[in-house]
């Protein structure tokens, strides 16, 4: 058994940054900058009318794969979207607040436990604080500003969000 390389490695710089996990300063920079993009959709979400908050959470969901089953904000007072996932059938209602606490988590989170008609249930906000065990039950996602930032930029909507609130 022969020990020896049979080939050469020519970016040595990559393969030593790779074997030292080292992040190169291209990336690293790229990741700073995308921060920096992610904390600015977020106070760009403030300034969103509540009807263009409610139209942002739709497209972010709308771009995942769910579908919109009725009309943006208008189909009962708990839910704001009615969703459902075409690959696996699951429903889901989405819950959209500018600002929430969790005490209003909590109420949503025990009434779509008694509904029972939704295979999930996500809750989203922009502006305030909600404790992640608030809505600590089964199918129910907690979605607040940094996330919802981060599903916004991946979603490619952070042209739209400058875009509607200048």
């Amino acid at each position: 058994m022969f020990r020896g390389t049979i080939c050469s490695v020519k970016p040595f710089a990559y393969l030593l940054r790779k074997l030292n996990d080292e992040v190169s300063s291209e990336v690293a920079a790229a990741e700073e900058a995308e921060l920096l993009l992610i904390e600015a959709n977020a106070r760009l979400m403030r300034l969103l009318t509540w009807q263009d908050f409610e139209l942002l959470v739709d497209l972010v969901f709308s771009s995942s794969g769910w579908r919109r089953v009725g009309v943006v904000g208008r189909t009962t007072k708990m839910i704001d979207l009615d969703l459902v996932l075409p690959t696996t059938g699951e429903r889901a209602l989405v819950q959209v607040k500018a600002r929430k606490d969790n005490t209003a988590v909590e109420d949503y989170a025990r009434r779509f436990c008694e509904a029972n008609l939704y295979d999930r249930m996500f809750f989203v906000w922009h502006s305030g604080s909600v404790d992640p065990s608030a809505g600590d039950h089964d199918g129910i996602a907690l979605i607040g500003p940094e996330r919802l930032s981060r599903m916004v930029l991946d979603a490619g909507l952070s042209t739209w969000l400058c875009e509607k609130v200048s």
